[in-house]
């Protein structure tokens, strides 16, 4: 408790009649009126505090949660050791790193878009192909699936009014609905060579 000071007495109106016993009343009840608003105040504060703590938890629960993706991804060991063991693979390269969007599922557009704004590198591409993908026409590519089926795709380049992209069609609902594709899954496109031909790996995260 603070001690009274004369700031606390300010709206009190003493009578000339009064005596000692009505001073110390007066002190009394100054004090218990300045305990009280103490008292509301500080459990006004908590209720405060304890509201903001409620909404903060609140908007927690409603955050979507981060996807995190590793700083340097890897292909995978047992894709890793198809391609190259099994396949002759070589010169493994990380196309895109992407999550799946409805336009990417949907039977209706049967293709998987690649943004050139999300590609990690275009070197998988040699003049040759790059050439022929600036002309519009497509290039036939075997691609891995998930599950581990070599499917023929098409591979081509897309420009879109500012933005331009790589699209793979062809049997990509097929892909899809084989490996349970859906929105929001993560996946990564690997590119790779065998004997110079140009493959690509598609793996879930």
């Amino acid at each position: 408790m603070e001690l009274l000071s004369s700031e606390d007495f300010k709206n009190t109106k003493i009578e000339p009649e009064w005596t000692a016993m009505d001073y110390l009343l007066e002190v009394v009840r100054v004090e218990q009126e300045k305990m009280q608003e103490q008292i509301f105040m500080k459990e006004k504060k908590n209720g405060q505090l304890k509201r903001k703590r409620r909404i903060q938890e609140d908007s927690n629960k409603n955050k979507r949660p981060i996807t995190s993706y590793p700083s340097k991804p890897l292909l995978p060991e047992g894709l890793k050791r198809h391609i190259v063991e099994n396949m002759g693979g070589s010169n493994c390269v990380l196309v895109i790193q992407k999550q799946l969007f409805f336009s990417d599922v949907n039977p209706q557009a049967s293709r998987l878009l690649i943004p050139f704004s999300q590609v990690e590198s275009h070197e998988f591409l040699n003049e040759s192909e790059v050439e022929r993908l600036k002309k519009k026409e497509a290039i036939k590519a075997c691609l891995v699936e998930p599950s581990m089926e070599e499917t023929e795709i098409n591979f081509k380049w897309w420009d879109m009014r500012k933005n331009s992209m790589y699209v793979i069609t062809t049997y990509w609902n097929s892909i899809v609905k084989n490996n349970r594709l859906k929105v929001e899954d993560v996946v990564q496109l690997w590119s790779f060579r065998v004997n110079s031909t140009l493959y690509f790996a598609l793996q879930k995260l």
